[in-house]
């Protein structure tokens, strides 16, 4: 019983932020960004920020609400929220979600850092392969807004935090059923390495740090991350497609964790892919974490480029650090 995906929604806030604007917000203590450097940086024009009211579960309730509603509340086997972020430490953002949408089946989080929804895919795809739920909600809820250190005291508080300057917000929700075709998921590997935590953190809210604010922001070494990537996700990738006995050359598109631009371009020459074959979201979205791969999905079908029988590749990244290639073909 292959599991698919059978429906995808998104949901954006209101608010768009270039990243000329966002610049004048970093500036108003003393220039510390000099114009148009992060566009420059990161390839982001503009991203979605979320109003102050809204919670991370609002965002993935509102990308499921149509869902919920054409498929039919008693339908839904099983609620997984897929997020980094969450609403409170306690309860599951999951059992929030239940409740604004309505729903009546059992609902539990995946935290897996920005690979929480491929995770919830490996997860869903279990279920319906043992046959313990047919019609799994995978929804995903990124507030990254609130992890950005606006007010940077210096350059040093600039640096720690920069890859937060491309973060933006988004829902997603994905359905995943049994196939009905034989198309759907093929091969699913996953690999951590877990000696590299430390290079990307929100430190704040868990036990190391209850009660400090000032731990409540991105900080990071990406240019470290990004080079255990390469180092890591290279062989680990081949080797993936190997066992599943897929050429990478018969593979039609390209999902992924999208940091930047150039994190994707690192992505096309590491595995020698051509880079039209990589959905890119966020020129215009920013990183919206784990919201990045359902959203890239959701734009390449929208947008018919994918087709019945295309084979997809999706390739997780997250802190952590861990990797994860999952091939598929579409229905």
């Amino acid at each position: 019983m292959r599991p698919y995906i059978s429906d995808i929604e998104v949901y954006l806030p209101e608010r768009i932020v270039t990243s000329s604007e966002l610049e004048t917000i970093i500036n108003k203590g003393g220039k510390l960004l000099d114009t148009g450097s992060l566009e420059r940086l990161f390839g982001v024009r503009e991203r979605r920020y979320a109003d102050p009211s809204v919670q991370v579960s609002d965002l993935g309730a509102n990308a499921a609400r149509n869902m919920v509603q054409k498929h039919g509340v008693r339908e839904i086997d099983c609620l997984i929220f897929a997020s980094a972020c969450s609403d409170l430490i306690e309860p599951a953002t999951a059992n929030i979600v239940h409740s604004k949408l309505g729903l009546e089946c059992p609902a539990f989080d995946v935290k897996n850092a920005c690979n929480s929804f491929v995770t919830a895919l490996q997860v869903a795809s279990s279920f319906i392969e043992s046959g313990v739920y047919k019609k799994i909600l995978i929804i995903s809820g990124e507030k990254l807004s609130n992890t950005i250190r606006f007010e940077p005291a210096d350059e040093h508080e600039l640096k720690r935090g920069l890859a937060s300057l491309s973060f933006g917000d988004a829902g997603s929700a994905v359905m995943v059923e049994p196939s009905p075709n034989g198309c759907g998921m093929y091969f699913q590997k996953f690999k951590t390495v877990g000696k590299h935590w430390e290079l990307c953190t929100i430190q704040g809210g868990g036990s190391m740090f209850p009660f400090d604010p000032g731990k409540n922001y991105f900080e990071g070494k990406t240019s470290e991350l990004a080079h255990v990537f390469v180092e890591e996700g290279r062989s680990f990738v081949q080797a993936s497609l190997a066992e599943a006995g897929w050429e990478l050359d018969e593979i039609d598109y390209v999902f992924t964790h999208q940091v930047s631009s150039k994190t994707i371009e690192i992505l096309a020459m590491v595995l020698n892919i051509p880079i039209e074959k990589i959905i890119r979201v966020s020129d215009l979205l920013g990183n919206v974490a784990s919201v990045s791969i359902p959203l890239s999905l959701h734009v390449a079908e929208s947008n018919g480029l994918l087709k019945h029988g295309n084979k997809i590749a999706i390739i997780g990244m997250a802190a952590g650090i861990s990797i994860s290639v999952q091939l598929m073909v579409w229905k």
